[in-house]
């Protein structure tokens, strides 16, 4: 009989780890390329700033610093992320409403920013690009601890290639948060809930979904220490509890943060508004319109919209949200039981952000961070049929709104 040994383990994991440092390197090189090549024609045909118009997208038609940040950077320069560069330069309140960008991304920026002489969107890019090849190494070595080489490359590659991927190589923050999670996750996994609790910590300074891997995390920890607990008592759960607190201790400093700014609508009498207080905040709300409410709801407001005044916007998230919502419980019933926790509080979350002039606004993007999907949809994939069915609609979604996105007619 064979004997496992440490240094044996410790091989194997070192051979996993760089297994998947080298698939991450290789699949952002391929897809990061495509994207900067095809954004850099899209918006010479259709640009947004006056260099994207008067600088040529070949090169040498410009000197090459100016070439490269019309190329690489200014395509991306939409959006949020004209929000994200403004508080990393001029702090919180410079805008009506960025209290609702949470804290850990900016503050990023600011710093890398002032290092690279207030190249503050440079920062905010390399940032992302760095985070997107983390996580995609560490959603890969979390996928080993369950399933083959061949279902972790699948599962990162309908993630990066999934409909709304390319939000990962974006100056956005879910190259950052989906990597805190899936960080949060495999250090739970792996016992180190210290180490889980300050990269959840991380998620819930990064985006509202982030504090969400709390309830799926204590659930591992339920599952490793419920032996113990029968012979040990409650007490053996005290460290890693403690270790875990630090994911909603990071949400409540932000909060006590924007309470000092005057930007929390939380009544004790009304316990139901500490909901609203963690989601949405009311200058947020003042801005976009922005609303807490049942999933239905939106349904409600989208049905509307598509009666009176149905626009391609509005067609196209609620097309792709419903087959993302059909993948996410199709696949909560067979992934781990910690994982479906996730998957479902994500997705109710999701559902119940109300746009009532806008329905389903980002609604990808939100339901892209639910990585159990692509698990389950990676392990189905084993069948040469749905791997190439999901690799051909995945490239057309991709291409599409990326290009959508570089047109400004597109809100990811």
């Amino acid at each position: 009989m064979a004997i496992t040994t440490n240094a044996s383990i410790d091989q194997s994991a070192a051979r996993t780890s760089a297994t998947a440092w080298r698939w991450a390197l290789r699949l952002y090189a391929g897809y990061s390329t495509l994207f900067i090549l095809w954004n850099a024609w899209v918006s010479s045909v259709y640009p947004k700033w006056v260099e994207e118009a008067s600088v040529a997208v070949w090169f040498p038609s410009a000197p090459v610093g100016t070439w490269l940040e019309r190329v690489v950077l200014l395509p991306l320069l939409r959006y949020d992320v004209l929000w994200y560069v403004g508080i990393a330069q001029h702090g919180y309140g410079h805008r009506p409403g960025d209290t609702a960008f949470h804290p850990l991304y900016p503050l990023l920026i600011g710093v890398l920013g002032r290092f690279l002489g207030g190249a503050y969107l440079l920062a905010a890019w390399l940032i992302a690009q760095v985070c997107c090849v983390a996580l995609l190494a560490m959603l890969y070595r979390l996928v080993t601890l369950d399933d083959d080489d061949a279902t972790a490359q699948r599962t990162t590659l309908f993630l990066i290639g999934s409909p709304l991927g390319f939000s990962f190589l974006l100056p956005y923050t879910e190259s950052l948060l989906l990597l805190s999670i899936v960080a949060a996750w495999y250090a739970g996994r792996k016992g180190r809930w210290w180490l889980a609790g300050a990269a959840g910590g991380a998620a819930a300074l990064t985006k509202q979904p982030g504090v969400m891997v709390v309830a799926p995390l204590l659930w591992e920890l339920w599952q490793q220490y419920r032996v113990t607990v029968r012979t040990m008592g409650a007490r053996a759960l005290i460290r890693p509890l403690a270790g875990l607190s630090l994911t909603p201790l990071a949400l409540l400093g932000w909060i006590v943060y924007r309470a000092t700014l005057g930007d929390v609508a939380f009544s004790w009498r009304e316990p139901g508004t500490l909901v609203s207080a963690l989601l949405v905040t009311p200058s947020y709300a003042d801005v976009w319109g922005e609303t807490f409410s049942w999933p239905w709801v939106n349904f409600g407001y989208a049905l509307n919209q598509l009666r009176e005044h149905p626009y391609f916007y509005l067609l196209l998230n609620l097309m792709v949200m419903l087959i993302m919502l059909a993948l996410t419980l199709a696949s909560a019933a067979r992934v781990r039981r910690s994982y479906a926790i996730y998957s479902l509080t994500l997705a109710a979350m999701n559902l119940a952000i109300v746009y009532p002039l806008w329905p389903y606004m980002g609604i990808i993007r939100r339901f892209t961070i639910i990585f159990p999907m692509f698990i389950q949809l990676a392990r189905w994939g084993r069948s040469p049929a749905v791997l190439w069915l999901t690799l051909t609609c995945n490239a057309i979604l991709w291409t599409l709104i990326a290009s959508m996105y570089v047109r400004n007619a597109f809100v990811p």
